[in-house]
């Protein structure tokens, strides 16, 4: 297991390295740029949990690896690194051989052994269990950049299929089925939606499940969402962050109310890129 967790630490840092430095060599490119930058934090992030997994096994003999690195393995990852690092270094390295390497690695040894050891510290480091929500927003950050470019659709579609290993909850509150059933047909790729009809019934939901985000309407019979927004902060002062309104309603009180609480906000109708652009924003907070 030690040896694991070494080699991980090490191509972990090589990662956000090559990711870093090819978000200078792009940087007239703000969007790649920033996704660049955006993953670099994450591979950073990545890396001090395997440190720290480090020092929770220690010496404990009771941490048996069922796998272990071979020769093959190793020089597979080198395959992936070591072309794309020489080109940063000569600054002859493209787009494409970045989200090249990008999607290698993903689907690599590499990646499979990082699961394997986050896997098993979830069950005895608590810590470790607030920060596995930010490992599957990583998923997400690719799958989503793969999306808003050509030629890598049947790419993003194998993406899709690596195992989550945090199942996340939404939240969809309009009293128009129609509109519920779009919104989970939309984001269930994602995560695991529940519907509700009204704030009322929403309020209810909240007692029971842990939503990462809640995307409602405004207008609705029973309970508003202007109200249920209200009553749900009363009970969990927190939950505000938590909120995405989807609404056709914007008079002048409706969009006060918005900007005064610093609520986000979509019209309807929008884009389904631009709807999971921003439930993503919201849970990434």
């Amino acid at each position: 297991m030690k040896e694991i967790i070494k080699w991980l630490i090490e191509i972990e840092e090589r990662a956000f390295r090559i990711y870093e430095r090819s978000a200078v060599i792009f940087s007239d490119d703000k969007e790649f740029a920033e996704f660049l930058l955006h993953l670099s934090r994450e591979e950073k992030l990545h890396c001090e949990l395997i440190k720290r997994a480090s020092e929770v096994i220690g010496d404990r003999s009771d941490y048996s690896a069922l796998v272990y690195i071979d020769d093959s393995m190793k020089q597979n990852i080198e395959d992936y690194f070591s072309p794309c690092e020489k080109k940063i270094d000569t600054k002859e390295i493209t787009k494409d051989d970045v989200i090249g390497c990008i999607i290698a690695t993903e689907f690599s040894e590499w990646n499979n052994l990082f699961l394997y050891i986050i896997n098993i510290m979830k069950h005895e480091v608590k810590e470790f269990i607030s920060v596995i929500k930010k490992i599957q927003h990583h998923k997400r950050r690719i799958e989503q950049f793969l999306e808003s470019q050509t030629g890598f659709s049947e790419k993003l579609q194998e993406m899709k299929k690596i195992p989550k290993i945090w199942e996340e909850m939404l939240l969809v509150v309009d009293d128009e089925p129609v509109i519920v059933d779009m919104l989970v047909a939309i984001l269930e790729d994602e995560d695991v939606v529940d519907g509700a009809s009204n704030g009322k019934d929403a309020l209810k939901k909240l007692n029971d499940k842990y939503y990462l985000a809640i995307i409602s309407d405004v207008d609705m019979p029973v309970m508003n969402g202007i109200e249920f927004f209200k009553k749900a902060v009363e009970r969990y002062p927190d939950i505000n962050k938590r909120f995405l309104f989807f609404t056709g309603s914007f008079d002048s009180e409706v969009l006060n109310f918005f900007k005064q609480n610093k609520i986000k906000y979509l019209p309807k109708p929008s884009s389904i890129a631009d709807i999971k652009k921003a439930v993503f924003e919201v849970i990434s907070r």
